[in-house]
Protein backbone atom coordinates (compact mmCIF):
# COMPACT_ATOMS: atom_id res chain seq x y z
CA UNK A 1 0.00 0.00 0.00
CA UNK A 2 1.68 3.60 -0.82
CA UNK A 3 2.22 5.55 1.47
CA UNK A 4 2.31 9.46 0.82
CA UNK A 5 5.83 10.24 3.52
CA UNK A 6 7.03 7.11 0.93
CA UNK A 7 6.46 7.18 -2.73
CA UNK A 8 4.29 10.18 -3.40
CA UNK A 9 6.96 12.00 -1.53
CA UNK A 10 9.55 11.13 -4.22
CA UNK A 11 6.91 11.56 -7.21
CA UNK A 12 6.78 14.95 -5.89
CA UNK A 13 10.96 15.29 -6.42
CA UNK A 14 10.52 14.52 -10.03
CA UNK A 15 11.58 17.24 -12.47
CA UNK A 16 7.53 17.32 -13.77
CA UNK A 17 6.57 18.68 -10.25
CA UNK A 18 9.44 20.21 -9.52
CA UNK A 19 7.49 23.12 -8.74
CA UNK A 20 5.55 20.83 -5.75
CA UNK A 21 7.71 20.08 -3.14
CA UNK A 22 7.64 16.95 -1.11
CA UNK A 23 6.92 18.71 2.06
CA UNK A 24 3.82 20.84 0.20
CA UNK A 25 2.55 17.61 -1.04
CA UNK A 26 3.11 15.71 2.23
CA UNK A 27 0.61 17.97 3.61
CA UNK A 28 -1.71 17.78 0.70
CA UNK A 29 -4.49 15.68 1.77
CA UNK A 30 -4.62 17.15 5.45
CA UNK A 31 -6.82 15.28 4.27
CA UNK A 32 -5.54 15.40 4.53
CA UNK A 33 -6.64 14.76 4.73
CA UNK A 34 -9.35 17.09 3.05
CA UNK A 35 -7.86 20.06 5.70
CA UNK A 36 -9.30 22.19 6.75
CA UNK A 37 -11.07 19.15 7.12
CA UNK A 38 -14.65 19.89 9.92
CA UNK A 39 -17.33 18.06 11.75
CA UNK A 40 -20.32 15.53 10.02
CA UNK A 41 -23.43 17.52 11.54
CA UNK A 42 -24.82 20.87 12.67
CA UNK A 43 -23.02 21.94 15.66
CA UNK A 44 -24.91 21.38 18.82
CA UNK A 45 -26.46 23.73 21.05
CA UNK A 46 -25.08 22.49 24.30
CA UNK A 47 -23.66 24.60 26.90
CA UNK A 48 -20.80 22.85 27.73
CA UNK A 49 -17.87 22.30 25.18
CA UNK A 50 -16.99 18.78 26.70
CA UNK A 51 -20.33 17.96 26.40
CA UNK A 52 -20.38 18.98 23.18
CA UNK A 53 -17.96 16.29 21.80
CA UNK A 54 -18.50 13.48 23.81
CA UNK A 55 -22.33 13.25 23.48
CA UNK A 56 -24.27 11.83 20.62
CA UNK A 57 -28.19 13.75 20.77
CA UNK A 58 -30.66 12.99 19.10
CA UNK A 59 -32.91 16.69 18.71
CA UNK A 60 -35.28 15.98 16.27
CA UNK A 61 -33.13 17.09 13.30
CA UNK A 62 -30.24 14.21 13.52
CA UNK A 63 -32.93 11.76 12.96
CA UNK A 64 -31.65 9.24 15.57
CA UNK A 65 -28.37 9.59 14.11
CA UNK A 66 -25.06 9.57 15.61
CA UNK A 67 -22.90 12.44 15.50
CA UNK A 68 -19.94 13.07 13.68
CA UNK A 69 -18.18 15.49 16.41
CA UNK A 70 -15.31 13.96 18.26
CA UNK A 71 -12.27 11.80 17.98
CA UNK A 72 -11.38 9.72 14.41
CA UNK A 73 -8.80 8.20 12.87
CA UNK A 74 -8.96 8.34 9.43
CA UNK A 75 -7.81 6.45 6.24
CA UNK A 76 -8.14 8.50 2.98
CA UNK A 77 -8.06 5.76 -0.46
CA UNK A 78 -7.16 7.42 -3.57
CA UNK A 79 -9.84 5.98 -6.07
CA UNK A 80 -8.58 8.84 -8.92
CA UNK A 81 -5.28 10.28 -9.62
CA UNK A 82 -3.51 11.31 -12.37
CA UNK A 83 0.45 10.90 -13.36
CA UNK A 84 2.66 10.56 -11.88
CA UNK A 85 1.03 9.18 -8.62
CA UNK A 86 0.65 5.69 -8.31
CA UNK A 87 -2.08 3.56 -10.37
CA UNK A 88 -5.57 3.53 -7.59
CA UNK A 89 -6.71 2.79 -6.04
CA UNK A 90 -3.58 3.34 -3.11
CA UNK A 91 -3.86 4.65 0.51
CA UNK A 92 -3.42 8.59 -0.06
CA UNK A 93 -3.47 9.48 3.55
CA UNK A 94 -3.83 8.54 7.06
CA UNK A 95 -4.68 11.27 10.21
CA UNK A 96 -6.25 12.07 13.39
CA UNK A 97 -9.08 14.38 12.81
CA UNK A 98 -11.17 16.06 15.37
CA UNK A 99 -15.45 17.11 14.43
CA UNK A 100 -15.93 20.09 17.05
CA UNK A 101 -19.52 20.57 18.10
CA UNK A 102 -19.17 24.54 17.01
CA UNK A 103 -18.82 23.69 13.22
CA UNK A 104 -15.16 23.36 13.15
CA UNK A 105 -12.53 20.49 12.38
CA UNK A 106 -8.99 20.34 12.60
CA UNK A 107 -6.57 17.42 11.24
CA UNK A 108 -3.27 15.79 12.09
CA UNK A 109 -2.14 13.59 9.29
CA UNK A 110 0.62 11.04 9.68
CA UNK A 111 3.46 13.28 7.78
CA UNK A 112 6.92 15.12 9.05
CA UNK A 113 5.82 18.35 10.45
CA UNK A 114 8.21 20.19 8.31
CA UNK A 115 6.26 20.12 4.86
CA UNK A 116 2.94 20.92 7.28
CA UNK A 117 0.80 18.39 8.58
CA UNK A 118 -2.14 19.84 10.44
CA UNK A 119 -4.94 21.49 8.80
CA UNK A 120 -8.44 22.69 9.70
CA UNK A 121 -11.99 23.19 8.05
CA UNK A 122 -15.64 24.06 8.50
CA UNK A 123 -18.94 21.58 7.69
CA UNK A 124 -22.46 21.62 7.72
CA UNK A 125 -24.90 19.02 7.86
CA UNK A 126 -27.09 17.50 5.43
CA UNK A 127 -29.46 15.30 6.99
CA UNK A 128 -29.54 11.83 7.61
CA UNK A 129 -26.72 11.64 9.41
CA UNK A 130 -24.08 12.92 6.32
CA UNK A 131 -21.98 16.15 6.59
CA UNK A 132 -20.32 18.09 4.47
CA UNK A 133 -16.96 19.14 5.05
CA UNK A 134 -14.08 21.91 3.62
CA UNK A 135 -11.10 21.99 4.83
CA UNK A 136 -7.68 23.69 3.63
CA UNK A 137 -4.52 23.81 4.74
CA UNK A 138 -0.77 25.27 3.93
CA UNK A 139 2.35 23.12 2.84
CA UNK A 140 6.12 24.23 3.01
CA UNK A 141 9.33 24.05 1.38
CA UNK A 142 12.37 22.86 2.70
CA UNK A 143 13.33 26.34 3.57
CA UNK A 144 10.45 27.00 5.14
CA UNK A 145 8.54 29.55 2.70
CA UNK A 146 4.83 28.18 1.62
CA UNK A 147 4.99 26.07 -1.50
CA UNK A 148 1.20 25.21 -1.92
CA UNK A 149 -2.27 25.58 -0.73
CA UNK A 150 -5.07 22.47 -0.09
CA UNK A 151 -8.37 22.07 -0.21
CA UNK A 152 -10.16 18.88 0.70
CA UNK A 153 -14.27 18.46 0.44
CA UNK A 154 -15.40 15.96 1.57
CA UNK A 155 -19.01 14.30 2.04
CA UNK A 156 -19.18 11.88 5.19
CA UNK A 157 -22.02 9.50 6.77
CA UNK A 158 -21.64 8.18 10.20
CA UNK A 159 -23.12 4.65 10.94
CA UNK A 160 -25.87 4.24 13.27
CA UNK A 161 -23.89 3.34 15.90
CA UNK A 162 -21.81 6.40 16.18
CA UNK A 163 -18.72 4.06 15.47
CA UNK A 164 -17.80 4.64 12.16
CA UNK A 165 -17.91 6.94 9.30
CA UNK A 166 -17.42 6.29 5.06
CA UNK A 167 -18.06 9.35 2.32
CA UNK A 168 -15.66 10.76 -0.23
CA UNK A 169 -13.04 13.38 -0.57
CA UNK A 170 -11.63 15.80 -3.28
CA UNK A 171 -8.17 16.98 -3.10
CA UNK A 172 -7.14 19.87 -4.79
CA UNK A 173 -3.52 21.91 -4.67
CA UNK A 174 -2.93 25.16 -5.73
CA UNK A 175 -0.36 27.62 -6.11
CA UNK A 176 1.06 29.60 -2.69
CA UNK A 177 -0.73 32.67 -3.78
CA UNK A 178 -4.31 31.00 -4.38
CA UNK A 179 -4.90 31.59 -0.50
CA UNK A 180 -8.60 30.35 -0.86
CA UNK A 181 -8.09 27.34 -3.59
CA UNK A 182 -10.02 28.29 -5.99
CA UNK A 183 -10.56 28.28 -9.60
CA UNK A 184 -8.11 25.32 -11.80
CA UNK A 185 -6.08 23.07 -9.16
CA UNK A 186 -2.46 22.13 -10.44
CA UNK A 187 -3.65 18.50 -8.97
CA UNK A 188 -6.78 16.30 -8.13
CA UNK A 189 -7.06 13.42 -6.49
CA UNK A 190 -10.29 12.14 -5.45
CA UNK A 191 -10.91 9.03 -3.14
CA UNK A 192 -13.17 7.51 -0.22
CA UNK A 193 -12.57 8.03 3.31
CA UNK A 194 -13.29 5.79 6.19
CA UNK A 195 -13.02 6.81 9.33
CA UNK A 196 -12.86 4.85 13.56
CA UNK A 197 -13.90 7.18 16.11
CA UNK A 198 -11.54 7.16 19.27
CA UNK A 199 -12.89 6.73 22.77
CA UNK A 200 -12.05 7.51 26.45
CA UNK A 201 -12.36 3.81 27.35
Amino acid sequence: MYQIPGITLKILWSRRFAALTVAAFAAALLLFASGARASCSEPFKQSSPVLALISHPDDGESEGRATIVGLWHVIYTATSAPPPFPQPPFQFLESYKTWHGDGTEFENAFLPPGGGNICFGVWKDLSHGTVKLHHIGLMFASDGAISNIFTVDETDTVAHNGKTYKGTFDFKLFASTNVFGTGTPLAEVTGTTAGTRITVD
